[in-house]
């Protein structure tokens, strides 16, 4: 079973909504989630583990190492990490919204899905980290982090100044939930989530930033999180404490990964050089990306 320092956790389906024509609310309670720990972040995200298909629940993960896995030999369900889009520490209650355009593993379960099936899931964490100081901040986002970007909205306090650049899939989609905070909005129709090329980073860089130091947050799509970063790093100057940068998704991924293993040696090389180099992180993130510009990924 699982260690206490890596929890795993067998969380029912208890209801099922569509909240936008493209985005499926999953609520997870019961089960194991009474001993859930949230990490309190406000774009905390965690591993779920889906059943395979005929299945009501995915198998138990076995302590391998001093923590939960599945054998590499063995079977291995299919996993995706995804937002906590809202937690309820007193009704222990968990929801997660899906996108469900597209074909993959989570998006099939997630369109039959019905109270009483059974998901596995992990522990949590997050990266929203906003300087004490951040006069305004910026959050960049596709369908894929709106639930964070939800999240993160409705937990900001009064007087806290933010613009959201969102792409979606259509206008439906849109989502504006209740705030105390100061929230503007640019939303996007019909680019990027996997349907064509991502008009995100150029709208990033044409919004008029505010005057007094601020904080950008982007999720999205892989390739895209490492040019809006070339664009806070280098082209902004900004220090890696004013903006979080990740990549939630990867497009044509079976096809990426079967690039990426043909150029693996090649881009670990630079990795190894820059270590040697005795660069700090940023230094290290910048070779690395580099070299997957370089080999064409």
């Amino acid at each position: 079973m699982p260690s206490n320092a890596n929890p795993y956790y067998f969380a029912p389906v208890s209801r099922v909504a569509r909240i936008t024509p493209n985005m499926l609310r999953i609520t997870l309670s019961g089960g194991d989630l009474t001993r859930f720990v949230s990490s309190g972040d406000a774009d905390e995200r965690l591993l779920v583990v889906f059943p395979a298909d005929g299945e009501s629940r995915p198998p138990a993960p076995q302590s391998i190492g001093g923590t939960w896995d599945y054998p590499v030999d063995g079977h291995r369900p299919e996993m995706r990490s995804f937002t906590v889009r809202h937690w309820n520490s007193e009704t222990r209650e968990m929801d997660i919204d899906f996108v469900v355009h597209g074909s993959g593993a989570a998006v099939r379960w997630a369109l039959q899905a019905r109270p009483g099936q059974v998901l596995g899931v992990t522990t949590a964490s997050g990266w929203y980290r906003p300087p004490d100081d951040a006069a305004w901040q910026l959050l960049i986002a596709d369908m894929t982090a709106l639930p964070a970007v939800g999240r993160i909205v409705e937990e900001l306090a009064s007087g806290v100044r933010v613009h959201v650049i969102a792409e979606v899939t259509t206008a439906d989609d849109e989502q504006c939930p209740e705030t105390a905070a100061d929230v503007t909005y640019t939303w996007l129709h019909g680019s990027g989530n996997g349907v064509g090329p991502s008009a995100l980073a150029d709208a990033a860089r044409e919004w008029t930033c505010p005057d007094g130091p601020g904080y950008v947050w982007f999720a999205g799509e892989a390739g895209l999180s490492r040019e809006v970063r070339r664009w806070l790093r280098h082209s902004l100057g900004w220090s890696s404490d004013r903006y979080d940068v990740m990549g939630y998704w990867r497009a044509d991924k079976e096809a990426w990964t079967a690039r990426y293993e043909k150029v693996r040696g090649q881009i670990e090389a630079a990795q190894t050089a820059a270590l040697a180099a005795g660069g700090d992180f940023d230094s290290l993130r910048d070779a690395v990306d580099a070299a997957m510009e370089d080999a064409g990924l």
